[in-house]
């Protein structure tokens, strides 16, 4: 009997922890841009790379980096960033974009190219027509949902592809490159309502053990 009360609060305790939310905080998402479809070449891949940070249960920190001196474009096909959610379409918000005199929320959906299309977008809009005055960046902006918006919610579109930038290379040309599939980390230690939770389901578990000894 004091087996089964045991395995009854640790499924007490586990399934507590899996209501919280799909990604504990502080898990991160990695993905690098090493997918050329730029005319005559970007240059040397990988071209950037893009982070995800779990910041909070309802919202995802986006983080675009370009490497090798390349810097975002605004040419009409693609955006500075374009992405997909499986929970598409939802009523998400994107915001705090920084740096926000230059870049905006885009056209959704949009199209990379030769990427395909994707579910949302970020607009280089303090670019220049065509590969006129670039921005390097990086950009930074949030993905908020009321209702919880995970890192594992961000997928590849019908191409596979994850994420696609609209770029001047460093052999000054001109297109998109695109991310495919990235490497999910969990948090290297136990997020606080997490351990909340654990201690719950502990003391529920006591609580039962302590009555039925009480019969």
């Amino acid at each position: 009997m004091l087996k089964k009360l045991l395995l009854l609060g640790t499924a007490f305790v586990f399934g507590s922890a899996g209501m919280a939310h799909a990604d504990a905080i502080g898990t991160t998402a990695n993905f690098s841009l090493t997918q050329d479809a730029c005319s005559g070449g970007c240059g040397v891949a990988p071209f950037g790379t893009i982070q995800l940070v779990q910041t909070t249960s309802s919202l995802v920190t986006v983080t675009v980096s370009l490497l090798n001196g390349d810097e975002f474009i605004k040419t009409g096909a693609g955006d500075a960033l374009e992405f997909n959610l499986s929970t598409f379409p939802g009523a998400i918000t994107i915001g705090s974009i920084t740096p926000g005199a230059f870049f905006s929320v885009g056209p959704t959906p949009d199209n990379a190219s030769a990427f395909g299309a994707f579910d949302y977008s970020v607009t280089c809009s303090g670019c220049g027509n065509g590969g006129s005055a670039p921005q390097p960046g990086p950009l930074s902006f949030t993905v908020t949902d009321a209702n919880g918006v995970s890192v594992s919610e961000f997928v590849g579109n019908a191409g596979g592809f994850f994420f696609a930038s609209d770029i001047i290379g460093s052999t000054g040309f001109t297109g998109n490159v695109a991310a495919l599939g990235g490497t999910i980390t969990p948090p290297s230690v136990p997020e606080p309502s997490s351990l909340v939770l654990f201690g719950s389901g502990l003391i529920g578990a006591a609580g039962l053990l302590r009555r039925r000894l009480l019969v």
